[in-house]
Protein backbone atom coordinates (compact mmCIF):
# COMPACT_ATOMS: atom_id res chain seq x y z
CA UNK A 1 0.00 0.00 0.00
CA UNK A 2 1.51 3.55 -1.25
CA UNK A 3 1.94 6.60 1.22
CA UNK A 4 1.51 9.81 -0.26
CA UNK A 5 3.98 11.83 1.02
CA UNK A 6 2.47 15.13 0.78
CA UNK A 7 0.04 13.71 3.80
CA UNK A 8 3.55 13.42 5.66
CA UNK A 9 4.35 15.85 8.30
CA UNK A 10 8.38 16.81 6.99
CA UNK A 11 10.29 17.52 10.00
CA UNK A 12 12.37 20.77 9.73
CA UNK A 13 16.06 20.74 9.08
CA UNK A 14 18.75 20.54 11.86
CA UNK A 15 20.21 23.31 13.43
CA UNK A 16 23.71 24.40 12.50
CA UNK A 17 26.20 24.75 15.27
CA UNK A 18 26.19 28.60 14.89
CA UNK A 19 22.52 28.53 14.60
CA UNK A 20 21.78 27.14 17.79
CA UNK A 21 24.10 29.48 19.60
CA UNK A 22 22.34 32.27 18.09
CA UNK A 23 19.48 30.69 19.39
CA UNK A 24 20.75 30.58 23.17
CA UNK A 25 22.24 34.15 22.79
CA UNK A 26 18.57 35.76 22.54
CA UNK A 27 17.25 37.66 25.81
CA UNK A 28 13.88 36.27 26.94
CA UNK A 29 10.89 38.22 26.11
CA UNK A 30 9.86 41.29 27.98
CA UNK A 31 6.51 41.38 30.45
CA UNK A 32 4.78 44.42 28.71
CA UNK A 33 4.37 47.33 31.92
CA UNK A 34 0.87 47.22 31.37
CA UNK A 35 1.28 44.07 32.71
CA UNK A 36 2.55 45.37 35.99
CA UNK A 37 -0.02 47.54 36.44
CA UNK A 38 -2.77 45.06 35.79
CA UNK A 39 -1.71 42.86 38.41
CA UNK A 40 -1.07 46.22 41.25
CA UNK A 41 -4.92 46.94 40.41
CA UNK A 42 -6.10 43.11 40.68
CA UNK A 43 -4.16 43.17 44.36
CA UNK A 44 -5.41 46.62 45.40
CA UNK A 45 -9.10 45.63 44.52
CA UNK A 46 -8.56 42.42 46.49
CA UNK A 47 -6.77 44.34 49.14
CA UNK A 48 -9.65 46.42 49.82
CA UNK A 49 -12.62 44.14 48.99
CA UNK A 50 -10.52 41.62 52.17
CA UNK A 51 -10.58 44.97 54.48
CA UNK A 52 -14.34 45.69 53.75
CA UNK A 53 -15.19 41.58 53.86
CA UNK A 54 -13.41 41.15 57.49
CA UNK A 55 -15.26 44.49 58.73
CA UNK A 56 -18.56 42.87 57.23
CA UNK A 57 -17.61 39.51 59.40
CA UNK A 58 -16.38 41.55 62.86
CA UNK A 59 -19.71 43.69 62.63
CA UNK A 60 -21.91 40.62 62.87
CA UNK A 61 -19.53 38.38 65.18
CA UNK A 62 -18.68 35.77 62.34
CA UNK A 63 -14.71 36.70 62.65
CA UNK A 64 -13.59 34.77 65.60
CA UNK A 65 -9.71 36.68 65.43
CA UNK A 66 -11.24 39.69 66.29
CA UNK A 67 -12.01 40.64 69.55
CA UNK A 68 -13.32 44.10 71.69
CA UNK A 69 -11.37 46.02 73.25
CA UNK A 70 -12.79 47.96 76.14
CA UNK A 71 -12.44 51.63 76.94
CA UNK A 72 -11.72 53.07 79.75
CA UNK A 73 -12.04 56.49 81.65
CA UNK A 74 -8.86 58.80 82.03
CA UNK A 75 -6.82 58.30 84.71
CA UNK A 76 -8.09 60.47 87.64
CA UNK A 77 -11.62 60.95 85.89
CA UNK A 78 -13.45 58.42 87.98
CA UNK A 79 -13.99 57.96 92.04
CA UNK A 80 -14.80 54.25 92.96
CA UNK A 81 -18.01 53.56 94.95
CA UNK A 82 -18.15 52.72 98.26
CA UNK A 83 -17.12 49.03 99.64
CA UNK A 84 -19.39 46.49 99.38
CA UNK A 85 -21.76 48.50 96.22
CA UNK A 86 -22.01 47.71 93.15
CA UNK A 87 -19.49 48.91 90.80
CA UNK A 88 -19.52 52.69 89.71
CA UNK A 89 -17.44 55.32 88.59
CA UNK A 90 -19.34 58.88 88.85
CA UNK A 91 -17.54 61.46 86.82
CA UNK A 92 -16.88 65.08 88.23
CA UNK A 93 -18.24 66.89 85.27
CA UNK A 94 -21.09 64.08 85.00
CA UNK A 95 -24.56 66.49 86.05
CA UNK A 96 -25.11 67.11 89.50
CA UNK A 97 -27.80 65.15 90.47
CA UNK A 98 -26.09 62.17 88.82
CA UNK A 99 -22.80 62.63 90.37
CA UNK A 100 -24.55 62.46 94.34
CA UNK A 101 -26.66 59.63 92.90
CA UNK A 102 -29.23 61.98 94.20
CA UNK A 103 -33.25 61.06 94.36
CA UNK A 104 -36.73 63.44 94.33
CA UNK A 105 -38.88 62.07 97.08
CA UNK A 106 -42.41 62.19 97.43
CA UNK A 107 -42.09 65.04 100.54
CA UNK A 108 -43.51 63.34 102.90
CA UNK A 109 -43.04 64.10 106.79
CA UNK A 110 -39.45 63.26 107.79
CA UNK A 111 -39.59 60.56 110.68
CA UNK A 112 -39.32 62.71 114.06
CA UNK A 113 -35.87 62.07 116.17
CA UNK A 114 -35.06 63.81 119.23
CA UNK A 115 -31.26 62.86 119.53
CA UNK A 116 -28.04 64.86 122.29
CA UNK A 117 -25.71 66.35 120.78
CA UNK A 118 -21.69 67.07 121.42
CA UNK A 119 -22.27 69.64 124.29
CA UNK A 120 -25.13 67.21 125.76
CA UNK A 121 -28.05 69.75 124.24
CA UNK A 122 -31.09 68.03 122.96
CA UNK A 123 -31.83 68.38 119.41
CA UNK A 124 -34.88 67.27 117.45
CA UNK A 125 -35.85 67.61 113.89
CA UNK A 126 -39.51 69.39 114.94
CA UNK A 127 -37.50 72.49 116.63
CA UNK A 128 -35.87 72.96 113.31
CA UNK A 129 -38.73 74.16 111.47
CA UNK A 130 -38.08 77.25 109.28
CA UNK A 131 -34.39 75.81 108.29
CA UNK A 132 -33.40 73.16 105.77
CA UNK A 133 -31.60 70.36 107.62
CA UNK A 134 -28.73 68.49 105.82
CA UNK A 135 -29.24 64.73 107.60
CA UNK A 136 -26.36 62.63 107.24
CA UNK A 137 -24.81 59.28 109.30
CA UNK A 138 -21.61 58.49 110.86
CA UNK A 139 -20.04 56.93 113.02
CA UNK A 140 -18.11 59.07 116.50
CA UNK A 141 -14.99 57.43 116.04
CA UNK A 142 -14.71 58.69 112.68
CA UNK A 143 -13.10 55.41 111.13
CA UNK A 144 -15.68 55.13 107.95
CA UNK A 145 -16.87 58.13 105.84
CA UNK A 146 -16.41 60.27 108.04
CA UNK A 147 -13.33 62.17 107.19
CA UNK A 148 -14.52 62.72 103.54
CA UNK A 149 -18.38 63.71 104.44
CA UNK A 150 -17.25 66.33 107.40
CA UNK A 151 -15.06 68.09 104.11
CA UNK A 152 -17.90 68.26 102.43
CA UNK A 153 -20.05 69.85 104.74
CA UNK A 154 -17.28 71.90 105.96
CA UNK A 155 -16.99 73.36 102.59
CA UNK A 156 -20.64 73.22 101.73
CA UNK A 157 -21.08 75.54 104.79
CA UNK A 158 -18.55 78.06 103.52
CA UNK A 159 -20.41 77.62 99.57
CA UNK A 160 -23.49 78.96 101.54
CA UNK A 161 -22.29 81.81 102.21
CA UNK A 162 -25.65 84.32 104.32
CA UNK A 163 -27.74 81.47 103.50
CA UNK A 164 -25.76 79.25 105.68
CA UNK A 165 -27.62 81.03 108.84
CA UNK A 166 -30.88 78.95 108.14
CA UNK A 167 -29.15 75.53 107.00
CA UNK A 168 -28.50 72.86 109.82
CA UNK A 169 -26.10 69.83 109.71
CA UNK A 170 -27.29 66.61 111.76
CA UNK A 171 -25.31 63.96 111.92
CA UNK A 172 -26.30 61.24 113.69
CA UNK A 173 -24.31 58.15 115.50
CA UNK A 174 -24.00 54.99 113.88
CA UNK A 175 -21.29 53.41 116.03
CA UNK A 176 -23.19 51.01 119.04
CA UNK A 177 -20.01 50.43 120.75
CA UNK A 178 -19.58 54.53 120.95
CA UNK A 179 -22.60 56.15 122.02
CA UNK A 180 -22.34 59.36 124.41
CA UNK A 181 -19.95 60.83 126.41
CA UNK A 182 -16.26 61.68 125.01
CA UNK A 183 -16.54 59.48 121.59
CA UNK A 184 -19.32 61.13 120.51
CA UNK A 185 -17.76 64.29 120.97
CA UNK A 186 -14.72 63.23 119.41
CA UNK A 187 -16.45 63.49 116.35
CA UNK A 188 -16.62 67.00 116.10
CA UNK A 189 -12.60 67.34 117.44
CA UNK A 190 -11.31 65.35 114.66
CA UNK A 191 -13.23 66.45 111.64
CA UNK A 192 -13.09 69.97 112.49
CA UNK A 193 -16.89 70.58 111.94
CA UNK A 194 -17.14 71.35 115.73
CA UNK A 195 -16.29 74.85 114.13
CA UNK A 196 -19.55 75.33 112.93
CA UNK A 197 -22.45 76.83 115.10
CA UNK A 198 -25.04 74.63 112.68
CA UNK A 199 -23.55 71.35 113.17
CA UNK A 200 -24.69 68.64 116.08
CA UNK A 201 -23.41 65.24 115.93
CA UNK A 202 -25.94 63.29 117.71
CA UNK A 203 -26.36 60.18 119.90
CA UNK A 204 -28.17 58.38 122.77
CA UNK A 205 -29.17 54.81 123.66
CA UNK A 206 -28.64 52.04 121.31
CA UNK A 207 -32.93 51.81 121.34
CA UNK A 208 -33.20 55.02 120.12
CA UNK A 209 -30.66 55.32 117.65
CA UNK A 210 -31.44 51.85 116.45
CA UNK A 211 -35.33 53.28 116.27
CA UNK A 212 -33.63 56.24 113.79
CA UNK A 213 -31.67 54.11 111.24
CA UNK A 214 -34.92 51.96 110.65
CA UNK A 215 -37.07 55.07 110.15
CA UNK A 216 -34.08 56.59 108.02
CA UNK A 217 -32.97 53.15 105.79
CA UNK A 218 -29.62 52.93 107.83
CA UNK A 219 -28.17 49.22 107.95
CA UNK A 220 -25.63 49.71 110.59
CA UNK A 221 -23.68 45.80 111.40
CA UNK A 222 -20.62 45.12 114.12
CA UNK A 223 -18.17 42.39 113.52
CA UNK A 224 -18.85 39.97 116.32
CA UNK A 225 -14.53 39.08 115.81
CA UNK A 226 -13.07 42.62 114.96
CA UNK A 227 -16.10 45.06 116.42
CA UNK A 228 -15.79 46.93 112.97
CA UNK A 229 -18.80 48.59 112.08
CA UNK A 230 -20.29 49.03 108.48
CA UNK A 231 -23.24 51.07 107.21
CA UNK A 232 -24.93 52.25 104.17
CA UNK A 233 -24.17 55.71 103.68
CA UNK A 234 -26.82 57.90 102.99
CA UNK A 235 -27.75 61.84 103.53
CA UNK A 236 -31.00 63.51 103.13
CA UNK A 237 -32.33 66.76 102.01
CA UNK A 238 -35.26 68.23 104.61
CA UNK A 239 -37.32 71.32 103.48
CA UNK A 240 -38.05 74.11 106.10
CA UNK A 241 -41.62 72.51 106.64
CA UNK A 242 -39.75 69.04 107.88
CA UNK A 243 -40.41 67.16 104.32
CA UNK A 244 -37.80 64.54 102.70
CA UNK A 245 -37.14 66.20 99.69
CA UNK A 246 -34.16 64.47 98.44
CA UNK A 247 -32.41 61.84 99.04
CA UNK A 248 -28.15 61.53 98.13
CA UNK A 249 -25.74 57.99 98.25
CA UNK A 250 -22.21 59.89 99.80
CA UNK A 251 -19.09 57.87 98.77
CA UNK A 252 -15.45 58.04 98.98
CA UNK A 253 -12.34 55.63 98.19
CA UNK A 254 -11.36 53.44 101.08
CA UNK A 255 -7.65 52.15 101.36
CA UNK A 256 -5.91 48.43 102.04
CA UNK A 257 -5.97 49.58 105.65
CA UNK A 258 -9.12 50.82 105.69
CA UNK A 259 -9.00 54.98 105.33
CA UNK A 260 -11.11 56.38 103.37
CA UNK A 261 -10.45 59.31 101.03
CA UNK A 262 -11.56 61.21 98.11
CA UNK A 263 -10.22 63.33 95.21
CA UNK A 264 -9.99 67.63 96.12
CA UNK A 265 -11.94 67.74 92.83
CA UNK A 266 -14.76 65.69 93.98
CA UNK A 267 -14.94 67.23 97.49
CA UNK A 268 -15.48 70.20 95.98
CA UNK A 269 -17.81 69.17 93.55
CA UNK A 270 -19.97 67.76 96.65
CA UNK A 271 -19.77 70.25 98.70
CA UNK A 272 -21.17 72.53 95.85
CA UNK A 273 -24.52 70.17 95.45
CA UNK A 274 -25.04 70.15 99.09
CA UNK A 275 -24.87 73.90 99.14
CA UNK A 276 -27.04 74.09 95.97
CA UNK A 277 -29.82 71.67 96.65
CA UNK A 278 -30.14 73.56 100.36
CA UNK A 279 -30.54 76.84 98.47
CA UNK A 280 -33.09 75.53 96.16
CA UNK A 281 -35.14 74.35 99.16
CA UNK A 282 -34.68 77.36 100.68
CA UNK A 283 -36.57 79.14 97.75
CA UNK A 284 -39.36 76.42 97.55
CA UNK A 285 -42.86 77.44 98.67
CA UNK A 286 -43.07 77.43 102.78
Amino acid sequence: MSTDVSDQETAPPPLTESERAAAFAQAEPKIPHRFFLIVAAVVAVLGIGGALLEHLLSGTGLSPSLTATPTTSPPGSAVIAPPGSAPSTPEVGAPLSGFMGLAQLAGAPAPALSLTDQSGHNVSLAAEHGHVVVLTFFDAPCQDICPVLSAELVRAAADLGPAATKVVFLTVNTDPLALSGTPASAAATRTGLGALASWHFLTSNLDTLNSVWQAYGVSVNVSATSELVAHNDVMYFIDPRGRLRYEATPFADESSSGTFSLPPASIFRWAQGIASYSRHLLGSPS
